[in-house]
């Protein structure tokens, strides 16, 4: 049985007043610990289903049968089901199905919600959802299918809900201007950034519970090595860094490397099908790059064929359009920098963890420079001509990122003492802008607003919460959404 997340009693203490669901904070020891968030919501189901890349091919009824889904259908995203219009194949004479679809984390969430007296939801052909669980025939529409998307995503090793971008999906429409806004209009200017400030902590809560939850299922250096993979690879290459990480855990990364950061890189770029083959490209190569990339395949060409099975696909990588500084060639050799050495990020992560005072912003960031990087220190690419100045593998704005969303709940799932960390969380370094952060704040301020509002990172943690949590789903054009509620009662 999976131990479940329980962080310090005193990580993240504005977080419990703004949390949708009034979940109390876990205790510092607990007989019976709080059960870890689920890493995923409805929405990354409905993605799931959405998109055919994401979407597992075998599919099959709870009775057995097999299910093709020739059209997922119309996102809907107004009242009633998920998906509108979807024609589906089903069983071994492959029947047509037409109809709509209704998607849950739970089978029970149909009754909880009241759709079996709900018309829109008449003509349901699909009922699916995360859990494997049967509803009585007579919940729901005659014929309809029970579908459980469980089993067949475990099957996918490289499957992960943290690779599913959910700004890339359609987005419900909303009141305009929203309530939220008046809501937050009425508040004093003070209140304004404690709201943001709850909000950011809950968002960094959760983003701990997860991460201590994970840890506690595959160790916490395998979790760090993924996620900062992860992060390495942006929005466009997330995924197959992360895969990268499954496929090659960093057991076997540090055992095959010997410790060796060139090794590692070299069985980093086999496994990840990018390292160049040496007797191509030689007339654009200067002498540093051919010495190098042979360097590379002396050390990867004996354990190729150890590691046919962990090899990922060229095509997987997304290249065209990526900036030369953040290509994954240059990329993974920092990734062979913090984690192949003994005493790597992980645990040099778990020695700060137990420091009884913290460290401020500038050191944990120091963590990503890698001033000695070989080849790389001053290169773009393999066929580029070394750069007049150092090329940092990983540069401030990522490694401000890393530091808000990874280091920081890392911290908090390896047990740091919360008081520690306070002073860090209250001048946590901002991240980069986005559009998503620039449209809630647009949402919550108005046209006028001064970006003064949301400038320290815990209030931009706070924005991207507010939008996760109860934008991004919102199909009731702000109807239905708690979030004014909750800002009239932080009113004086």
């Amino acid at each position: 049985m999976k131990a479940a997340s329980c962080l310090p009693s005193g990580w993240f203490p504005r977080a419990a007043g703004a949390e949708r669901l009034d979940r109390p904070l876990p205790c510092g020891v607990c007989e019976v610990p709080p059960a870890p968030p689920a890493p995923f919501v409805e929405r990354h189901l409905q993605c799931v289903w959405a998109d055919s890349r994401l979407r597992p091919p075998a599919l099959t009824t709870l009775e057995g049968e097999r299910v093709d889904v020739e059209h997922p259908g119309e996102w809907n995203t107004g009242p009633g089901p998920d998906f509108l219009n979807a024609a589906l194949r089903v069983g071994p004479d492959m029947r047509r199905l037409s109809g709509d679809v209704e998607i849950h984390v739970r089978p029970g969430d149909w009754q909880r919600h009241g759709h079996a007296n709900d018309p829109r939801y008449r003509r349901v052909c699909a009922h699916v959802a995360y859990y494997p669980g049967s509803l009585p025939a007579a919940e729901l529409p005659p014929g309809a299918l029970q579908i459980a998307l469980r089993p067949a995503l475990d099957a996918r090793p490289d499957f992960s809900f943290d690779n599913i971008d959910l700004l890339a999906y359609p987005v419900a429409a909303r009141a305009t201007p929203p309530p939220c806004r008046a809501a937050m209009k009425r508040l004093p200017p003070a209140r304004r950034g404690e709201a943001l400030e709850a909000a950011g902590e809950t968002r960094l809560r959760r983003r701990a519970e997860l991460l201590q939850s994970a840890m506690l299922d595959r160790g916490p250096a395998q979790v760090l090595y993924e996620e900062v993979m992860a992060a390495l690879g942006y929005r466009p290459n997330k995924a197959p860094f992360r895969r990268l990480a499954r496929l090659l855990p960093l057991d076997v990364l540090r055992d095959k490397s010997g410790g060796d950061p060139v090794r590692a890189y070299a069985l980093l770029m086999g496994c990840a099908s990018l390292l160049p083959d040496p007797t191509t490209g030689r007339r654009s190569w200067d002498a540093p790059t051919k010495a190098f990339i042979r360097r590379c395949w002396d050390a990867w060409w004996p354990l190729a064929d150890d590691f046919l099975s962990r090899r990922i696909p060229p095509g997987d990588w997304s290249l065209a359009g990526i900036r030369p500084a953040n290509r994954p060639e240059r990329r993974l050799m920092a990734a062979a920098l913090l984690f192949a050495p003994a005493r790597s990020l992980p645990e040099r992560m778990q020695e700060i963890a137990r420091r009884p005072r913290g460290l401020p912003a500038r050191q944990l960031l120091s963590l990503f420079d890698l001033p000695k990087a070989p080849y790389w220190g001053r290169r773009l690419s393999f066929a580029a001509a070394p750069a007049a100045k150092p090329v940092a593998l990983v540069g401030p704005a990522r490694a401000r990122a890393i530091l808000v969303n990874l280091l920081l709940p890392a911290l908090a799932a390896l047990g740091a003492p919360p008081d520690a960390w306070q002073a860090l969380l209250d001048a946590l370094p901002a991240e980069e802008t986005n559009d998503l952060i620039r449209q809630t704040a647009l949402r919550l301020f108005g046209p006028d607003h001064t970006p003064r509002l949301y400038a320290s990172g815990l209030r931009r943690q706070g924005l991207i919460h507010i939008h996760h949590e109860y934008c991004l789903g919102d199909r009731s054009l702000c109807a239905g959404c708690p979030f004014p509620a909750h800002l009239e009662s932080l009113a004086p």
